[in-house]
């Protein structure tokens, strides 16, 4: 497994060189599938009927065995996709929502990157799910896990706790059981989203029991 590569893009008079594959903005100017940080997880739990207690997460389990119905025979059977048909942006609003803000604060007062590293996790997740979703069910009958951390291009090293930040990601490339996913993050500067940083995870597809 190849390391994540995290370099830092040059400043040039206080304003941000964007890295390799960023640009400013939003590149879907319809906006489709726009969520608040706090729905991504809600919704990820949604989708593979997470429970939060024993009774129900057994229950869960057992749903998860009818799943298995959903999953193509061969690559034959999958639907086309494109790319926009995963695309979906997420929105951290650390300057508009204070109360939100606070768990995201170091004690030096800066934004926790690992916090970060966690909210582009579950975007990556998301946004597999988006790609493989069956109209017809619930739930997916996949379980999709990280499996490889690709490569991390940050252009500001401190991000500002007091601005909003989003998120944007879509599936660039897929396998036979692996996708490769494309994000980037933005922060408000002005009335400006500007690239912060640009991110590639590879995503794994289980079955819905998480055995092969």
């Amino acid at each position: 497994m190849r390391r994540a590569a995290l370099r830092l893009c040059t400043l040039n008079k206080g304003l941000l060189t964007p890295a390799r594959g960023l640009t400013q903005g939003s590149q879907n100017p319809e906006k489709q599938n726009v969520f608040h940080i706090l729905e991504v997880r809600d919704k990820l739990r949604e989708i593979v009927g997470a429970s939060t207690n024993w009774r129900d997460h057994v229950k869960a389990m057992e749903e998860r065995k009818l799943l298995q119905s959903f999953l193509a025979k061969s690559q034959e059977g999958l639907p086309p996709r494109r790319m926009k048909d995963s695309y979906i942006e997420v929105l951290l609003p650390l300057g508009s929502q204070p109360e939100l803000r606070e768990k995201y604060l170091t004690v030096q007062n800066t934004v926790r990157f690992g916090r970060i590293l966690e909210d582009l996790d579950s975007l990556g997740v998301l946004v597999c799910y988006m790609h493989t979703r069956i109209h017809s069910a619930k739930m997916s009958p996949l379980s999709i896990v990280t499996a490889l951390v690709d490569k991390i291009d940050l252009c500001k090293k401190n991000l500002s706790p007091e601005q909003d930040i989003k998120f944007s990601g879509h599936v660039s490339w897929v396998g036979k059981t692996s996708m490769e996913v494309k994000m980037r993050m933005f922060q408000l500067h002005g009335n400006e989203f500007c690239p912060v940083l640009d991110a590639t995870f590879v995503m794994v597809a289980r079955d819905s029991e998480n055995k092969g």
